[in-house]
């Protein structure tokens, strides 16, 4: 996008964020440039606006950073998939926890490119996946902490092959 056009959105951002009616803007157009409209003036003349729509109360929003971060949580299928990532991620298992992190996961694990548009058999795929490393990642801290085994109910598990919710609940509580 050219520096021109980028300044003439800004400006209609500016105006819907200042509830301005197209009569007051027009006016503002005028008197701060000498034209009421944006297309015809030059990009100083458009940074003067931009001054002017700021000195009124519009405030710019920082740009994101190219890492997105996951939405809240409705309790879906890929909303496990997005919690475990981040336990992951918290846990010291994966370098970056961030939603587009976790894209580039998915789309080598299967042919989507966001997790947000799985379904079906790529979801589970991916959630099995996660869990399965996951479990094996938790496992080997264990294993290396002196842990070798975990009971369940009426069972006993060699660490590496229990059950992912008890690997996890026995790592989170022996190693805080």
């Amino acid at each position: 996008m050219s520096i021109k056009r980028g300044l003439i959105t800004k400006i209609h951002v500016a105006k819907a964020q200042l509830r301005m009616d197209e009569e007051s803007y027009r006016s503002l157009l005028n008197r701060v440039t000498g034209t009421d409209s944006c297309s015809g003036m030059s990009v100083q003349q458009l940074e003067t606006v931009m001054h002017e729509m700021k000195a009124k109360g519009f405030k710019t929003r920082k740009a994101p950073s190219g890492r997105r971060l996951s939405p809240k949580s409705k309790g879906t299928e890929i909303d496990k998939v997005r919690a475990i990532w981040i336990t992951m991620y918290q846990h010291g298992f994966v370098r970056d926890g961030s939603e587009s992190a976790l894209d580039a996961y998915v789309s080598r694990m299967v042919n989507v490119s966001h997790v947000g548009w799985l379904r079906g058999a790529p979801l589970e795929r991916v959630l099995e996946s996660l869990k399965n490393w996951h479990r094996r990642e938790m496992a080997n801290a264990l294993i290396a902490n002196g842990y070798t085994v975990l009971k369940g109910h009426r069972k006993v598990w060699p660490t590496e092959n229990a059950p992912y919710d008890y690997v996890k609940s026995a790592f989170e509580e022996l190693l805080p």
